[in-house]
């Protein structure tokens, strides 16, 4: 099959919706990791038949030579070359040889009987009954008579290695109380932080840099973090915090404006060159990824992203796709992509969201 590419399609800017469509077809060409060129940085999680984190697992790269061991969460990073091969091995348990291809990153489960590969969002949707049961045993012994906070601890340690938006926030309470473990608020900053669409994380986060009492004092920080509470769902006590540091003249409402993202702008934001530059730019950098294309994967990623007010690209995320290696190549051509103008609202820039759908399409 070949790579089919939709050149007569209109990349089309849609001001009513703030969108692009981009309905572009990739051609084939080498595959390239993370950093491209000679080396691929090559990411994942180690974890047990029943999606525990393994501690000290051994990765080894066959040609670079190279091996890292895999910390509490299960987690490791490292720099191969191309077309290398990665072995995962732990005492007892089944090893796990990978040939890198394109997807330099995921979950490597090590069994007694069969290790296997799965994509993070394959495990985040597998593990989240199980995260759900150690969330609530962690709760469990924080609400008896006599709370155990290191047995809870270990249980919220075990949600957040399963990805767990609520596990982490409960680890980063914890840490920043000093319960059961040493009192760490860096840490727990670091927790709040991965605790994605979590209001009550928000706010606390809000909260530490509002009050700079275990953190540098920032206002404005603050106030970001109390939005996206307020965005979150927490609807009443981020807005009294955020009407008080307004009332108090810590922050302005321009401060609050530079954090804003704007859905709907007077102008919009453009790819340099225009909507046609943009559609050729998408066609000549988006790499089909070669194990999707060999086993006859395709359609379309709906990708978002957020122009910022120096036109750089951020908060870039696959909404929908057919496929993991789909998804992470869309969003990594996103971020590749060149300064935009930022849109305008006024006479001011300002933050704006776009979604562009990108079609991976073959033809026999």
């Amino acid at each position: 099959m070949k790579p089919r590419i939709l050149l007569s399609v209109l990349l089309l800017a849609l001001v009513s919706t703030n969108r692009v469509q981009a309905l572009c077809a990739p051609s084939v060409a080498p595959v390239a990791g993370a950093q491209g060129g000679d080396s691929i940085v090559f990411q994942g999680r180690v974890v047990n038949g029943q999606g525990i984190p393994l501690k000290d697992a051994m990765v080894v790269a066959q040609k670079a030579g190279v091996g890292v061991r895999t910390g509490l969460d299960g987690l490791f990073t490292l720099t191969l070359a191309k077309a290398d091969s990665v072995v995962v091995e732990k005492e007892d348990l089944q090893p796990f040889r990978w040939f890198v291809d394109y997807n330099y990153r995921g979950i490597v489960v090590l069994t007694a009987e069969q290790s296997s590969w799965m994509s993070n969002g394959e495990y985040v949707k597998q593990m989240a009954p199980a995260a759900q049961k150690y969330l609530e045993a962690g709760q469990k012994f924080l609400s008896g008579k006599e709370p155990d906070e290191k047995k809870a601890f270990a249980c919220f340690w075990r949600a957040a290695g399963m990805e767990y938006p609520l596990g982490y926030y409960h680890l980063g309470m914890l840490l920043e109380e000093g319960k059961g473990v040493a009192q760490n608020v860096q840490a727990a900053v670091g927790y709040y932080e991965k605790a994605v669409g979590v209001a009550e994380a928000y706010t606390r986060l809000g909260k530490l840099y509002s009050e700079g009492s275990l953190v540098e004092q920032d206002y404005k920080k603050a106030a970001r973090y109390y939005s996206q509470a307020v965005d979150a769902g927490d609807t009443k006590e981020a807005k009294a915090a955020l009407k008080q540091l307004l009332a108090d003249k810590l922050v302005s409402e321009d401060d609050l404006e530079d954090n804003k993202i704007y859905e709907l702008v007077e102008v919009n934001a453009s790819f340099p060159g225009g909507q046609q530059a943009c559609m050729r730019w998408l066609a000549q950098h988006v790499k089909y990824p070669v194990k999707a294309m060999q086993q006859g994967i395709q359609g379309r990623v709906m990708v978002s992203f957020v122009v910022d007010k120096d036109g750089s690209i951020t908060d870039v995320k696959a909404l929908r796709s057919p496929d993991p290696s789909l998804s992470k190549e869309a969003e990594r051509v996103i971020r590749m992509m060149p300064l935009w103008s930022p849109a305008r609202q006024g006479n001011k820039t300002v933050r704006s969201r776009f979604s562009i759908p990108i079609k991976f399409g073959l033809s026999k």
